[in-house]
């Protein structure tokens, strides 16, 4: 399992760096033809985006997941996924239908300014094709087929990249062009991805299957809400107690501070359909607490980096209009990674208990939406970043607890606690040493390479996976 999760991992990972590399790539392009104000009405449309992503097809897509690995029967397999396929695209059509019919009143309500009902138009056709790209983009992870995984993805980020930077940058079509470019990307990866799956997905359907994966994905609906609601209040209450500016430039920091999912993606990717296939063999919890403790090595690594220097990558990637987002990533890199950790903790959904899913997900989101509402007023953009940070470490505390006990893995949480209390030092005293502001850069890059020989002297990895690590990417790359 660990060979085969590291291999995936790696392939899984490509894509993410390569678009999350276009994406930042990008930014210099979108921050000199978006404002402020564009890039805060673009969040909250990608913030109603989520929502409908999560809510509109009752997550059959996780359903899908969890009985496809299981299913040995082919037949079977092609109608739970032709099943979910068809599902989904009813959905989305219907939400396509009426999101046009009512574009007049929902685009200000939803992009927090008027005059944008084409832009609102053109948004909704990428959360249709998008909709129907993330199913299809998702089964290639259920049959463990990364690579082809990997080159829809990049597909879809090239695509995107390339008529969104033509027509908003160099046709001056601004947020509507950033849109069409968003939409193209799904659609062309969409169609390339189905023709790869052609039987995978048919024209046939199955009530009884459909059943059984709304059954088991259904709750999974309430809990994406709350998720919503920890991912997205932040945005609504800066709108609400600060103003549509303040969006743009809390988006950017969110942005350039994603870089941290690059430390998660390819774990992500590879992690979950490996555990539903072999949670049943006695050696997968030791192989799972390999895989965490290698992750957090390389997540704190990526917390310090770019904590470190938060102010250069800012000045690098974006206009001076945006650099005061810089002293956000402190907060919103750590919640970045707490927000996908949860899959470290698979024991929920091995036990098929979705309705704690239901309740951490909640309790996760109420939290969010108390410390905003306090902290917004206090802090301003900083109390939004600490809300989210606080708020995504408690749900996945939660899940951890939860997880734990139905399927418990065993984690050595001294160390761990250890390495991540040292990190946070640094982060915070580091950037305080006025009398070292002169070598900044060098004494950066000097603690960089300390801390990762204390992590290392801590046993966060140790020598036989470095050379594990070595002797794999040495056949990887020969």
């Amino acid at each position: 399992m660990l060979e085969t999760f590291f291999k995936d991992s790696f392939i899984y990972s490509i894509p993410a760096i390569l678009s999350r590399g276009i994406t930042l790539f990008l930014i210099p392009f979108y921050t000199r033809v978006l404002s402020p104000e564009d890039f805060g009405s673009l969040d909250l449309f990608i913030a109603f985006a989520t929502l409908v992503n999560m809510t509109i097809a009752l997550e059959v897509s996780q359903g899908l997941a969890r009985f496809y690995a299981a299913e040995e029967d082919e037949r079977n397999r092609t109608l739970f996924a032709s099943s979910a396929f068809w599902f989904t695209s009813l959905c989305y059509l219907v939400f396509l239908i009426v999101m046009l019919f009512f574009s007049n009143t929902l685009s200000e309500f939803i992009m927090g300014r008027s005059n944008l009902e084409l832009a609102f138009k053109v948004g909704v056709f990428y959360i249709f094709s998008n909709g129907l790209f993330y199913l299809i983009q998702s089964q290639f992870r259920w049959e463990l087929r990364s690579i082809d995984f990997a080159i829809v993805s990049l597909v879809m980020a090239l695509a995107n990249a390339l008529i969104g930077v033509w027509l908003a940058y160099f046709l001056n079509l601004g947020l509507i062009g950033l849109l069409i470019g968003m939409a193209c990307g799904s659609i062309f990866a969409g169609i390339l991805g189905l023709w790869w799956l052609r039987k995978s997905f048919r024209f046939c359907f199955s009530f009884k299957k459909l059943r059984e994966m709304l059954h088991y994905s259904t709750p999974l609906v309430i809990s994406g809400f709350a998720v919503w609601l920890s991912m997205y209040v932040d945005r609504l209450m800066i709108n609400h107690f600060l103003s549509i500016e303040d969006v743009g430039l809390y988006g950017i920091g969110f942005r350039i501070s994603s870089i941290a999912g690059l430390a998660i993606f390819g774990f992500q990717g590879a992690l979950t359909p490996l555990v539903f296939a072999n949670y049943k063999n006695p050696d997968t919890p030791a192989q799972l607490e390999k895989i965490f403790r290698i992750f957090i090595f390389f997540a704190l690594f990526m917390f310090l980096f770019l904590t470190l220097f938060s102010l250069e990558i800012m000045k690098l990637m974006t206009t001076p209009a945006y650099y005061e987002a810089s002293f956000l990533m402190i907060y919103l890199v750590p919640a970045i990674l707490f927000s996908n950790m949860y899959i470290f903790a698979p024991g929920i959904n091995i036990a098929k208990k979705t309705h704690y899913i239901v309740w951490i997900s909640f309790l996760g989101g109420f939290l969010n939406i108390a410390l905003n509402f306090i902290l917004i007023p206090l802090l301003g953009i900083s109390g939004a970043a600490l809300a989210t940070m606080t708020s995504y470490a408690a749900i996945f505390m939660a899940y951890m607890v939860l997880g734990q006990r139905y399927y418990p893995i065993p984690h050595n949480w001294s160390k761990i606690f250890i390495a991540c209390i040292i990190a946070v030092i640094i982060a915070v005293v580091l950037p305080q040493l006025d009398f070292l502001k002169g070598f900044g850069l060098i004494i950066n890059f000097i603690v960089l390479t300390g801390f990762m020989f204390i992590l290392i002297s801590l046993g966060m990895l140790n020598k036989n996976e470095i050379l594990i690590g070595l002797h794999f990417f040495r056949r990887r790359f020969k």
